[in-house]
């Protein structure tokens, strides 16, 4: 029986956890990955990240697929892969919204009577308001239209136009905003 290239790689992996034929297929699907990373943004993930996961993914494929039935492991892989990614942005957003769960708004704290406004001003307001300037300093004018985005100051559309540049660009713009202003703490 005669195999193609990838059919062999394929069962390598699956039969001898082939790791030359695994980054065999990972590299031949590699615009593929690229046009997924491109597409979704994942908070503090790089290209290295990316394509760790894209590994494990193919890996998990290549042990499921079965191609007997006619089914092409290119859509296959790009099927599980996608999904791979929107479960890492749900689980990522979930844990966002955990936060908000409990929230009340400070306003209405004030007008209920449960904390008292004059009593609870911020002492440290002007050590927070001197690091942020400290923070926005250090930032390219990208990551600062990327910043007013972020505070909801302007819409993506209008951040791209300014910055004339693409919506990945902001993205990352907005991650490095992000990275920032976790390390100044």
């Amino acid at each position: 029986m005669n195999f193609d290239k990838e059919t062999q790689w394929i069962e390598l992996v699956k039969e001898y956890d082939d790791s030359i034929a695994l980054e065999s297929l990972v590299r031949r699907y590699r615009p593929m990955i690229d046009n997924m990373y491109i597409k979704f943004f994942i908070d503090s993930y790089d290209k290295n990240d990316w394509y760790q996961e894209a590994f494990i993914v193919c890996y998990q494929t290549c042990c499921l697929f079965d191609g007997q039935n006619g089914s092409k492991f290119g859509s296959f892989f790009k099927m599980k892969f996608q999904n791979h990614i929107i479960d890492i942005i749900r689980r990522e957003n979930a844990v966002k919204r955990r936060a908000n769960i409990r929230t009340e708004s400070y306003d209405n704290l004030v007008i209920n009577g449960t904390i008292d406004d004059l009593t609870t001003e911020n002492d440290n307001w002007l050590e927070v308001s001197n690091q942020i300037e400290r923070i926005l300093v250090e930032m390219s004018s990208l990551e600062l239209l990327a910043f007013q985005f972020l505070l909801g100051k302007i819409s993506l559309k209008d951040a791209c136009e300014s910055a004339q540049c693409d919506v990945k660009q902001i993205m990352r713009a907005v991650g490095r905003c992000k990275n920032k202003i976790k390390k100044s703490k």
